[in-house]
């Protein structure tokens, strides 16, 4: 890539969230030194919500269907209440904010990151000569909190100017400044203030301002000269992996605007580093935004790649943005100075942006960054932890004794983990979801209660869910201390699949022995002597026989780079061509369904089920390694899948089974293809059967069938 100059182009301003419609005034509060004929005026005195008075603010206004007078809240769904506003009480009069007053801003949860209200002023905002700048005491629950204030001509909502400032504060109020200049002066007559920009509310979240005044602006952090001297590492990807937007190693898309006319002030250029290395520079960063020529689909990409260098930057955030508004941020850390940092973050992490759709990037902050090796790819390296949950159990509650999920209420657990086990512990979040991370695994305990024992002679599996990197054997061991010596068994889960999580259910009858009265439950590595492997453990608990006759959420999302893929049947990867599925000598019905908005086939009244992939053109799979599917049923007790190369005579095939088929959980399945005996360098069938002759009664669903190599 070799450019001396920006592109420069007439494009609109980035999408910004568009307020409810202006409603007319009214009046407010009378006998109030902060209002003045219904509207608040920021030029004659702070703006302290010590006055109570707009009638959607009063004690009833956290049920107020929609806001009135002079305030509009955007970012929700239409026509409901998703944000409320009201003068309350100071929770927490102390400190720098002793005032009786504040308003008070709850939120629902799930409601779009960018969601806030407004409120009209009296008259264009003035800055006295010295004080160009406007305060804001905000109360932190946690540090972190990212506050957008905007001020905007309610008039033409694109008349504006913003900043962010990130909290510090934990459970104290603080003082954030948002520094304007004296050419913003009668401009602007809105206030808009958006509590937490960056975060999708997991459950209902309050914020809490007060004071909102002029100030001294702050001392910003302004390019001191600093500059890279070396170059960020070349990327090692193949291009054919790659969508590259800024880069010298690749081919970049054609047409990007790297410095788009948003009314940013941030100084954007592209400098050289060393010969034929470029990079991005943004200096004096308040926003800076890439507009695309046109939208790009990245749906198959898992990662988006960025380095940047900063010697001065307190605050960094990457958005990706699809229309609608739809934006997502993504905070970069920024605590390493004057070296290059590379990041790879997650697609998934940009919740409500349309990944088929983005038409631009977007970054806010301070101080100057350069950028460079901004591309998307899909990583051709095993995953060394899971970046998705574990499948959400569907087994009912009444059914279930729970040790860990956040599925279910668990029982009494007294120790977890034991003293005695041998290896680390760490209870981390996935997703948002509780999961225990054994680092260092050679065997680990749980005990339930020793002094009230849990009777399981009423259940008939033990469940949970793993994910591991490098173990290569994995076992449970349940445990009865009540006699002397104590009755125990271990149970293998069998081949151990890496890099996906997998769903384990072992039948109780399997352990040899007395399960009424169970005090401890061990997981073991099965490999003496080693305890150099991590698992991921979630969902364990016992259950009674499942009455769910189908599955509610889809299959697991496979984790395997496309690249090591040939697919038959997966929203997760681009199929070959299959020219009959299912085929007119199936033995069962065919339906495809969707499960939580992912493709899935279900056959009814399974024999067995044929598909054809091209009997003109055979799939090679000589250099494949497993044939992976996940399965779902209530009620099959055999399954296996056969592979068949029609291009000889007769026919080369063979059948292997899944062994003892789990009921009522999705189940991965990963088969080795040398344990097919057969020529598979050109397979042209691919058959299901169930199992037991002269039997089609059940009932079989199938996802995510493609042949991978490691």
């Amino acid at each position: 890539m070799a450019i001396s100059s920006l592109l420069f182009m007439n494009c609109s301003k980035e999408p910004q969230p568009e307020p409810d419609p202006d409603p007319d005034p009214t009046s407010v509060v009378e006998g109030c030194d902060t209002f003045t004929e219904g509207n608040p005026s920021l030029n004659t005195a702070t703006i302290d919500f010590e006055c109570a008075g707009n009638a959607f603010l009063e004690e009833d206004a956290l049920s107020a269907d929609n806001l009135s007078g002079n305030w509009g809240r955007f970012g929700g769904p239409e026509g409901q209440a998703y944000l409320k506003l009201a003068y309350i009480d100071n929770p927490n009069a102390s400190g720098i904010n002793t005032s009786s007053k504040v308003l008070s801003i709850t939120e629902d949860s799930g409601i779009e990151p960018w969601a806030g209200f407004f409120f009209n002023l009296n008259e264009k905002v003035n800055f006295p000569s010295g004080q160009e700048a406007i305060a804001i005491d905000v109360h932190s629950a946690a540090a972190g909190q990212d506050v957008l204030f905007k001020l905007e001509d309610s008039t033409n909502s694109d008349v504006f100017k913003e900043s962010r400032v990130v909290t510090t504060a934990e459970g104290a109020w603080e003082t954030l400044t948002y520094n304007f200049t004296a050419d913003d002066s009668a401009k602007y007559d809105r206030v808009v203030v958006i509590a937490n920009i960056t975060k999708t509310n997991e459950a209902q979240a309050v914020y809490y301002i007060d004071n909102i005044r002029f100030t001294t602006p702050e001392e910003e952090p302004t390019d001191n000269g600093a500059a890279p001297t070396t170059v960020a590492d070349a990327p090692t990807k193949e291009a054919s992996e790659v969508l590259s937007i800024f880069s010298d190693t690749y081919t970049d898309l054609e047409g990007t605007n790297f410095n788009p006319d948003w009314g940013q002030a941030t100084a954007a250029s592209i400098v050289e580093i060393s010969t034929d290395n470029n990079v991005l520079k943004y200096e004096g960063i308040n926003y800076q935004g890439t507009e695309f020529a046109s939208a790009i689909n990245v749906s198959a990409y898992q990662f988006v790649h960025l380095d940047y260098w900063t010697a001065d930057a307190t605050a960094l955030n990457f958005f990706m943005i699809s229309p609608g508004p739809a934006e997502t941020a993504k905070a970069l850390d920024v605590s390493t100075k004057e070296q290059w940092i590379s990041v790879d973050i997650p697609l998934s992490d940009f919740t409500g942006v349309d990944l088929s759709d983005v038409i631009q990037f977007k970054v806010d902050g301070n101080g100057t960054v350069f950028f460079d090796n901004i591309y998307f790819h899909t990583p051709a390296e095993v995953a060394t932890e899971p970046t998705s949950a574990a499948p959400t159990p569907e087994v009912d509650a009444a059914n279930v004794i729970s040790i860990y999920s956040d599925a279910y209420t668990p029982i009494t657990v007294s120790e977890l983990p034991t003293s005695w086990s041998g290896s680390g512990f760490e209870a981390i979040q996935i997703e948002g979801n509780n999961t225990i991370k054994y680092a260092n695994l050679d065997f680990t305990g749980i005990v339930t209660d020793y002094g009230n024992p849990t009777d399981l002679s009423t259940m008939d599996y033990v469940h949970f869910d793993y994910w591991t990197a490098d173990a290569t054997g994995l076992g449970i061991k349940i445990v009865n201390t009540t006699v002397d010596p104590a009755d125990e068994d271990l149970e293998s889960v069998g081949t151990v699949t890496q890099g996906a999580w997998v769903s384990v259910d072992i039948a109780l009858d399997d352990f040899d022995m007395d399960r009424s009265a169970v005090t401890q439950i061990l997981f073991d590595n099965l490999v003496a002597d080693d305890a150099s492997v991590t698992v991921y453990i979630d969902n364990l608990y016992f259950y009674a026989s499942n009455t769910v006759t189908e599955p509610t959420s889809a299959a697991p999302t496979p984790e395997v780079d496309a690249a090591n893929v040939i697919s038959i049947y997966s929203d997760a990867y681009t199929p070959i061509t299959v020219s009959e599925l299912p085929t007119s000598w199936s033995g069962s019905g065919f339906e495809a369904i969707q499960i939580e908005g992912n493709n899935t086939i279900k056959y009814a009244n399974l024999d067995f089920t044929g598909i054809v992939t091209d009997y003109g053109n055979p799939t090679d799979l000589s250099t494949m390694d497993y044939v992976h599917f996940d399965y779902w049923t209530a009620d099959a007790t055999g399954l296996g899948i056969k592979i068949v190369n029609t291009t000889v005579d007769p026919a080369d095939e063979d059948l292997e089974s899944v062994g003892t088929v789990t009921q009522g959980a999705w189940v991965s399945v990963d088969i080795a293809l040398d344990d097919f005996d057969m020529d598979r360098s050109a397979v042209t069938q691919i058959l299901f059967d169930n199992l037991v002759a002269d039997d089609a009664s059940v009932t079989v669903y199938i996802d995510n069938l493609y042949f991978y190599k490691q």
